[in-house]
């Protein structure tokens, strides 16, 4: 039962982080499109333009972490999983999933606290047009965090299943 109302909080988070993937995406285009329009027209392009980009391409990679997790678009190996049997998938699930959860645990927490100091300094990149980088450095930790959140909802799911609970077993 709680297993269900963790899923629909993450499907709501992954939906939030979606539609922020989305605004980023579309603000890349946009600026990279308008850049080189007046590159081409005017020969002058937009100032910050691509220190802007880099800083929204962390949103837009981070954000997805958790949403890939979900559709199994990370890199995975299926010719020795697809040939077990329910227990030992869910075996090995749990185990990998283990794996994977306390290195983003680890991730999280370093990249929370290089986040924080960013923070609490007003990093900000050098250059034409001074970004600040603390929001995208925020953002890495959030997505670390976001992917932990759905680990540990496979991890449970799998551990569910391997114990033969009625709710989860497929």
């Amino acid at each position: 039962m709680w297993l269900r109302h963790a899923e629909r909080a993450l499907k709501a988070s992954q939906r939030a982080l979606g539609l922020g993937t989305n605004a980023a995406l579309l603000a890349i285009m946009s600026a990279i499109s308008l850049d080189a329009g007046l590159r081409y027209v005017a020969g002058q392009p937009i100032a910050g333009v691509l220190e802007g980009v880099e800083l929204l391409l962390v949103f837009v990679i981070f954000a997805s972490l958790a949403q890939t997790q979900v559709e199994g678009g990370h890199i995975a190996i299926g010719f020795l999983t697809e040939r077990l049997g329910g227990r030992a998938r869910a075996a090995l699930r749990a185990f990998t999933t283990t794996l994977a959860l306390g290195l983003f645990g680890s991730m999280t927490w370093a990249t929370g606290e290089l986040a924080w100091r960013s923070w609490q300094m007003g990093e900000y990149a050098a250059g034409l047009i001074a970004f600040p980088i603390y929001p995208s450095r925020i953002m890495v930790a959030l997505g670390c965090l976001f992917l932990c959140l759905q680990l540990a909802f496979e991890l449970a799911t799998a551990i569910a299943r391997l114990f033969g609970s009625g709710e989860n077993r497929t």
